[in-house]
């Protein structure tokens, strides 16, 4: 009974072989040559669901301390299109070439203070990333999982209150750059108004691209709390303007406010 475990193995690993996914696999690891000398070797596993699909990199067994092993999760399903197999493992594997890599200095830790922070910056540092290792398969002329405009969709859709000119030449500059560090990329995905100073020295209306822009889980410019709730169009309505103004005259309606704060403006009007 003990060996049936094993047994299976071998049934499911020489089943595996027959169909040819084995070379297919290493022809993909063959493109990332780095990585024999960076990684103690790799791992295909079975992803639950399409969330737990990716790369990562775990400790590697019985080798020297430090040394990583790569793990690529993948959903059964995705063997049945060899096409779109192939480019998904090149995309994680660059991944995991990132991950390894000296210059872009990848962390393993929490992107935010709370859950919901967490889950809005990790989205936003999956985008740059994405957008970061894509960019530069295409520059090698390889396939990968998304073109430069499906790409710019993402990226487009995390900030919808950026001007378009300034979003376009934004992700313009991210497109071409092939120096992004995990620093650099989770500094973006923080703080909007990093990303707004990438357009800074571009050819972009000047109005356009001083103009500021809230985000989820920044401070609310008047009671200075984390909020996910910025008040919308703030400046259709004078009189909070003018109400707010007096207590910070240095305020403006584009530096945002807080639903709370908006709404205890609206009592002390009305109880005015």
């Amino acid at each position: 009974m003990d060996e049936r475990p094993s047994q299976f193995k071998k049934i499911e690993w020489d089943f595996f072989k027959k169909l040819g996914f084995h070379k297919l696999m290493k022809e993909a690891f063959d493109e990332y040559p780095e990585l024999e000398q960076k990684a103690c070797g790799g791992v295909i596993a079975k992803a639950v669901n399409p969330f737990d699909e990716g790369s990562y990199l775990t400790k590697g067994m019985n080798q020297e301390a430090g040394q990583k092993r790569i793990v690529v999760k993948l959903l059964p399903d995705r063997f049945q299109e060899i096409s779109y197999l192939r480019k998904l493992v090149r995309h994680e594997l660059m991944h995991a070439s990132d991950m390894l890599s000296e210059s872009y200095g990848y962390r393993d830790e929490r992107l935010g203070g709370n859950p919901m922070e967490e889950s809005i910056v990790k989205d936003r540092y999956c985008t740059f990333w994405d957008i970061y290792v894509d960019s530069r398969l295409i520059r090698k002329g390889k396939e990968t999982l998304s073109d430069k405009e499906r790409r710019y969709r993402e990226f487009e859709s995390l900030y919808k209150k950026i001007p378009d000119e300034v979003k376009i030449a934004i992700f313009d500059v991210l497109w071409q750059d092939e120096n992004l560090t995990h620093d650099k990329i989770l500094g973006l995905a923080k703080d909007v108004n990093e990303v707004i100073k990438i357009s800074e020295g571009l050819p972009i209306n000047h109005t356009l691209k001083k103009k500021k822009a809230v985000s989820p889980g920044a401070q609310c410019p008047l009671c200075q709390f984390r909020t996910y709730h910025w008040a919308e169009n703030i400046e259709q309505d004078a009189y909070l303007v003018d109400a707010i103004k007096k207590d910070f005259p240095g305020w403006e309606p584009e530096d945002g406010v807080c639903g709370q704060c908006i709404e205890a403006y609206k009592v002390r009007v009305t109880v005015c």
